[in-house]
């Protein structure tokens, strides 16, 4: 099972099963029972938002993130894989010596470092617990976090954290994104994210009012490994680290974002799951009355399969943009059985380009009016059917993920996300029916 889970995160993607299973995963550590609290919220001023998609500069996006703050860093990231090999799955055990570490090419790592030492900034960082010790003599890159005074926490609200959330200074900065901390999730795959600056109160606000619970109940965490006094006076060394980040991939054809800030954008909606997040989002599919796109990772919830039949039913031109390739073999059957139902109902469903190793973005646009920007894919753990969630030990059951969801309206930010539809739909293919 370690290894299984853990090479998820070198693919840069997060485990989304088709369905709650029957089996609890040994990342779920939920011990209490969770009632959906967090109610959506939106903006009534308008926000400077600032799309970014990797692989075009999603790492630059980050760097410059944490090297904008001056007091606090409250980050969410469901992983943190090593770009240095000391996170290689193929064992029992993570890490690498002292060495290898400190030279961590992974360019988060030395800037949350440089914030800390050089500015002081407070940084919390919760995640999931993969029950993945340290190997013995070596270090993990967050058991190096963890010592160099960075708190680090284990989620265990519900069964999984699936969200990608960085908020800069208690909401001077905010961003939402599908990007995993992994080299394939900045690098290799499409990804899609926007920071909104400060401006709305309500963006940064709930997210950290969700933050702020999670962390409340999460578990402490704590490196398995001692250290001897010699080996913390390296690991601690407070010296500013080098931040080398790596120029764009070139891609023959590929098309290739900008990074461009819009102003007077209004924050429609915001919201997290497993919160009221199923009818959040049937209540958005339901304003569509002339188009829907959706850009999406995968589809495996049979109810917004259907969702979609329906809304294409009711006149709606829906087009799908979707993964050309899944990592779990459970969740592209699930993919395949819902593109056959919608293939065979007239929609139009289009793979993405073969050059990206998955495309993990999470989008959808309504009448090119507005686009929605979520971190978790469309399947029954990110949109579970329930309001109460209590843990595996405890009947009813509910497999779930922490997710946020933000949508967006202005003519300029929509016009940005559907050229990233059309370019990426005009080098993709059409999916091909499997009955």
């Amino acid at each position: 099972m370690i290894l299984a889970l853990s090479l998820l995160l070198v693919a840069g993607l997060c485990r989304s099963p088709t369905a709650a299973s029957s089996e609890d995963p040994s990342y779920d550590h939920q011990t209490k029972t969770y009632t959906s609290t967090h109610k959506p919220v939106s903006c009534t001023n308008k926000v400077t938002a600032t799309p970014f998609f990797s692989p075009d500069h999603s790492i630059e996006v980050y760097v410059d993130l944490i090297n904008a703050a001056s007091t606090s860093i409250d980050l969410y990231a469901p992983g943190f894989s090593s770009w240095s090999g000391c996170t290689q799955y193929d064992t029992s055990c993570v890490g690498c010596s002292l060495s290898d570490a400190r030279a961590e090419a992974f360019p988060v790592f030395p800037a949350l470092l440089n914030a800390k030492h050089a500015r002081n900034v407070t940084i919390r960082i919760l995640t999931n617990d993969y029950g993945t010790p340290t190997c013995a003599n070596e270090i993990a890159p967050l058991d190096w976090l963890y010592l160099n005074g960075i708190e680090i926490k284990y989620f265990t609200t519900v069964t999984f954290m699936h969200s990608k959330v960085i908020v800069v200074d208690r909401g001077t900065k905010t961003s939402i994104s599908s990007v995993n901390f992994s080299k394939t999730s900045f690098l290799y795959n499409r990804e899609a994210g926007v920071i909104i600056d400060a401006g709305c109160d309500a963006v940064a606000d709930f997210v950290l009012e969700v933050f702020d619970a999670d962390w409340a109940q999460a578990t402490d965490y704590a490196p398995t490994n001692k250290y001897t006094s010699s080996q913390m006076s390296y690991i601690t060394n407070s010296a500013t680290l080098p931040v080398d980040i790596p120029p764009p991939r070139h891609i023959d054809n590929a098309y290739v974002t900008g990074l461009k800030s819009v102003e007077s954008v209004s924050v429609i909606d915001l919201y997290t799951s497993p919160d009221f997040a199923l009818a959040e989002l049937n209540q958005s599919l339901g304003t569509a009355r002339t188009s829907f796109q959706l850009m999406i990772y995968q589809v495996t919830d049979d109810s917004l399969c259907d969702g979609l039949m329906r809304l294409n039913g009711s006149g709606v031109d829906v087009t799908l943009l979707v993964s050309r390739r899944i990592f779990s073999e459970d969740d592209w059957k699930a993919a395949q059985v819902c593109y056959e139902k919608l293939h065979k109902y007239g929609l139009k469903i289009q793979l993405t380009p073969s050059y990206y190793d998955y495309s993990h973005q999470k989008i959808w646009i309504i009448d090119s009016k507005e686009v929605h920007l979520s971190t978790g894919n469309w399947s029954p753990t990110d949109y579970p059917d329930a309001s109460s969630f209590p843990p595996y030990t405890s009947h009813g059951w509910v497999e779930a993920n922490r997710n946020f969801v933000i949508a967006m309206a202005d003519n300029d930010i929509v016009k940005i996300f559907s050229s990233l539809f059309e370019e990426d739909f005009s080098r993709g293919e059409e999916w091909t029916p499997h009955y």
